[in-house]
């Protein structure tokens, strides 16, 4: 089970890594196409709807590594178990919110199926539906974080 969830996370961010530098090229190509007097309209509408999907992927690896930003200043003037009660609830809070997000980001990936990127003929749920799977992807970091919280016994 542990190398098919490192397998997932190698995954994700070569995933990501590569969405990022095609965006990179993508965004060059149409400056550089604009310059020279034939832009590619497409190409900054396929970038926009990549950065999307490297947004939701990169958060989530954020998540995993804790990097989002905290204040955490008054929170470590707690005992270790009220940090630990506290992280409990603030997990607890995650989980509805991204379980809201996720209901959501459905409900909207479906509505969008129809619509297409301008003059792409590609559906613009292909980008919305990065909100749903992000936020999944999310929510199973916070599960982790809580289990492992959970088991742990001294502080966070």
């Amino acid at each position: 089970m542990k190398r098919i969830i490192q397998f997932g996370i190698w995954l994700e961010e070569t995933s990501s890594q590569i969405l990022l530098g095609f965006v990179v090229v993508l965004v060059f190509i149409a400056a550089l196409t604009r310059y020279l007097g034939t832009p590619i309209n497409w190409s900054v509408d396929i970038a926009q709807g990549i950065f999307v999907w490297v947004i939701y992927l990169g958060a989530n690896q954020a998540w995993r590594k804790n990097r989002h930003i905290g204040i955490d200043m008054l929170f470590n003037r707690f005992s270790p178990q009220v940090q630990k009660t506290l992280m409990v609830v603030i997990y607890g809070i995650i989980l509805v919110f991204l379980t809201l997000i996720i209901v959501n980001g459905i409900h909207i990936a479906i509505v969008n199926v129809g619509r297409i990127m301008n003059d792409i003929p590609i559906s613009y749920s292909f980008v919305t539906i990065a909100v749903p799977v992000g936020s999944f992807l999310m929510l199973l970091t916070t599960v982790e974080k809580l289990f492992t919280l959970l088991r742990s016994k001294g502080k966070r």
